[in-house]
């Protein structure tokens, strides 16, 4: 009877690892497992870098600190201050508005003309909104130009525009009770306030016109205290 061919591995000894790779023909075995460490990297990856961005992401740009260290969520308003005679310079052109120092009557054209024979009545002239607001906002904004006075007065102002020669000059008209030598020097600081204007730009149905607001000024404090 013929023995059974010996083992070359004897059997106490257990049969060898496979090193990983190295499977069966195909490498079926091996491939689950290599797919499953790629997705865990991926994963490990994305839970590690989501939250690192939103702690360091930027915060809004409408957000503002406030003083107990917490945000706000009001925007950031840029631009230019409010302008504190808007109100009212609106108001004079409407119908006249008392403020601090003066009380201003209604802005109205006194005159206007075209080139040539003839003239316009006043009533038919054509508003100039740019000159109407600037010489009440300047006449607003020039109350300590006014004289001391002992007595309640009045200046008339009229601003002459000539779009041929491209000039403007303020005058003291003869509606007012301060004429000549007490206005002369709230007419220099009046003239000094008028913004220059873009001529081209400002449409206009004649070339010269005289604008007009009537300013009423209290007793100066100084004046009554002598």
């Amino acid at each position: 009877m013929a023995r059974p061919p010996e083992h070359s591995v004897p059997p106490s000894q257990p049969t060898p690892f496979r090193h990983l790779g190295l499977g069966s023909a195909g490498g079926g075995p091996d491939r689950p497992m290599r797919v499953q460490l790629a997705a865990a990297l991926v994963l490990g990856l994305i839970v590690v870098a989501v939250p690192l961005y939103l702690w360091r992401r930027p915060k809004a740009a409408t957000a503002t600190d406030t003083p107990d260290g917490g945000a706000s969520s009001a925007p950031i308003e840029a631009g230019p201050p409010p302008d504190p005679t808007r109100d009212l310079v609106a108001a004079a052109l409407d119908g006249g508005v008392q403020a601090e120092g003066v009380t201003l009557g209604k802005v109205w054209i006194d005159s206007c003309q075209r080139p040539g024979a003839g003239k316009t009545p006043p009533e038919q002239c054509d508003r100039q909104p740019f000159f109407e607001q600037a010489l009440v906002k300047a006449v607003l904004e020039n109350t300590s130009c006014v004289p001391r006075l002992g007595k309640s007065g009045s200046i008339s102002f009229a601003l002459r525009v000539d779009y041929q020669r491209k000039q403007m000059n303020v005058f003291a008209g003869r509606s007012g009770t301060l004429r000549r030598k007490q206005a002369a020097e709230v007419i220099k600081c009046v003239q000094r306030s008028l913004p220059t204007p873009d001529w081209q730009s400002l449409a206009h149905q004649h070339t010269r016109y005289v604008i007009a607001v009537l300013a009423t000024y209290p007793p100066s404090d100084r004046a009554n205290s002598q």
